[in-house]
């Protein structure tokens, strides 16, 4: 068993000091440089996946696909690409807002039968505005498809709940933790109450960092207690461009992504180490 993590290439978007962005082989090679093991990025057209896909088997890195299919036959296209180029694992951000618990299961089911085609890992990604955007209904999904297979995004509903990780919250960690015990890979954003992803070095911010790691250090020894002996956790850093990232009155981020890109990294690593010691 392992982790591999990731960087996402949205998260390598207008990362420079003045804002611009890196062309994408240079961004490849600073992420293979710094010891990351692959990317995350859209995985939907052949003809924006094939230039990705060279530069990083160049590069011997791996990648999470990313898709946003609005049905279930959507999903199709993703699944002949990753047929073809072998990704890590697919990931779904179900593009469909529905409190229609038999709506969800219909699709949800759909999009299993689809990925039976394949020997790559697919997964459903909580995520606010897609069908998992609401931790309840999310749950309820769950207790009817205790089978399927996530990946966690937590900073969407802890801002999304305006969860008060800052006053204790032991109801809303166990629903977290029920959340969890479905995932197989995780995006790494740390969130406040009001904010979907704060910086990391702030002094004002450090409760908030250090109740994600509680989390995902729970989340990383519950999967250690699932997964088989070959398997891999997979974790993002995603620590997306504005409008996710804050910016100042000059529309240029008050941090370095780049630099808290690495924290993330670091903090991870950090928490495998103690899972696995």
């Amino acid at each position: 068993m392992s982790l591999v993590i990731l960087q996402s290439m949205w998260a390598m978007e207008n990362i420079l000091p003045n804002s611009e962005t890196l062309p994408m082989p240079d961004a490849i090679a600073q992420i293979k440089a710094h010891g990351f093991h692959g990317v995350t990025d859209h995985m939907m057209q052949r003809q924006q996946v094939l230039p990705l896909i060279r530069e990083l088997k160049a590069h011997g890195l791996t990648m999470e696909g990313q898709c946003f299919p609005t049905s279930v036959d959507a999903l199709q296209p993703t699944l002949d690409l990753a047929a073809e180029f072998r990704p890590h694992h697919v990931t779904i951000q179900p593009n469909v807002r529905t409190h229609d618990l038999k709506q969800a299961m219909d699709l949800l089911e759909g999009w299993q039968r689809l990925a039976e085609q394949i020997d790559v890992p697919v997964y459903i990604e909580t995520h606010r505005y897609r069908l998992t955007n609401d931790l309840l209904f999310t749950l309820e999904i769950l207790k009817e498809l205790p089978n399927l297979q996530l990946l966690g995004d937590l900073s969407h509903y802890v801002v999304g709940y305006e969860i008060p990780f800052d006053e204790g919250a032991d109801e809303e960690i166990k629903q977290l933790q029920s959340i969890m015990r479905h995932c197989h890979a995780y995006h790494g954003r740390v969130a406040s109450r009001e904010q979907v992803q704060i910086p990391l070095g702030f002094p004002q911010h450090q409760v908030w960092v250090e109740a994600f790691r509680a989390l995902w250090r729970w989340g990383f020894q519950n999967w250690l207690e699932r997964a088989n002996k070959n398997d891999t956790l997979s974790f993002t850093c995603e620590l997306g461009t504005r409008p996710y990232a804050i910016t100042g009155a000059d529309g240029h981020d008050i941090n370095d992504r780049w630099q808290d890109s690495l924290r993330l990294k670091q903090m991870a690593e950090e928490i495998w180490q103690e899972v696995t010691s």
